[in-house]
């Protein structure tokens, strides 16, 4: 009996840590416990406010306070080539019911490459692909959400966040407001959340055989402002995600 009381306070402490972290804003120097993931990528996320260096590309302001002063992470695609990237995982996360994980991401720039989000449970080494999106969105902040089976909660797990380059400096995107709350995510008639495939389901996926088999894509039109996300994948870019989406 005692040893199941132990193993409850462990969990119930785990539990109350991860908590703390259901909100992250990349105010604190710390950025909310987020690590760059050095060991894959080809540079790392930046944490800034304001303006980012480039021109006609990047966010005005952050999500948060929507002002010069607040921050938030961002890819700069200055002098980087197509194909470069640069990865964020969260801490660990876990909760004794379904979650709905929420971030803001802006994509404004006519060299803008590629957001891919990955989930990683605390009994896998490789991320599984649940989120995509790509090409120019327009200079707004839009919202995205992942809805996390229970079994994947109650393992724990990572968000991860890879951002991709292509060729050109007008490619600078970013991501800020990252919320974790229990339950379902809210019904919205305008946001279909990803449903992230459970742990007892989840196919075997390679992060980087997989990066290195991307094709090339065209480059996104100047002018389009079209919100592009993952339902919008043409069948030769989707098929290899299409196991884990279930919308």
């Amino acid at each position: 009996m005692p040893q199941i009381e132990r193993l409850d306070e462990g969990l119930l402490e785990w539990f109350y840590d991860a908590k703390t972290q259901s909100f992250c804003g990349f105010e604190d120097d710390n950025i909310c416990g987020f690590t760059q993931v050095n060991e894959t990528d080809n540079f790392d996320w930046t944490r800034a406010k304001g303006n980012t260096p480039s021109a006609d590309t990047g966010p005005e302001a952050d999500h948060t306070c929507k002002s010069e002063e607040g921050h938030f992470m961002h890819l700069e695609a200055s002098a980087k080539g197509r194909g470069h990237t640069a990865v964020l995982k969260s801490p660990t996360y876990k909760s004794f019911t379904a979650q709905c994980v929420q971030f803001y991401y802006h994509m404004y720039g006519r060299h803008m490459g590629t957001l891919n989000v990955y989930t990683q449970s605390a009994s896998e080494s490789d991320p599984q692909a649940v989120w995509r999106a790509y090409g120019n969105q327009g200079n707004v902040w839009i919202k995205a959400r992942l809805s996390i089976p229970l079994n994947l909660a109650k393992s724990g797990y990572h968000v991860v966040f890879e951002g991709s380059t292509e060729t050109g400096y007008q490619g600078d995107m970013a991501i800020d407001d990252i919320t974790v709350d229990d339950g379902e995510c809210p019904i919205d008639p305008h946001l279909r959340p990803v449903v992230v495939p459970d742990i007892t389901t989840r196919a075997s996926f390679n992060w980087t055989a997989v990066r290195s088999k991307k094709r090339r894509r065209k480059k996104p039109r100047a002018h389009s402002h079209r919100r592009r996300n993952e339902s919008d994948f043409p069948p030769r870019t989707f098929i290899h995600l299409s196991i884990y989406l279930s919308i």
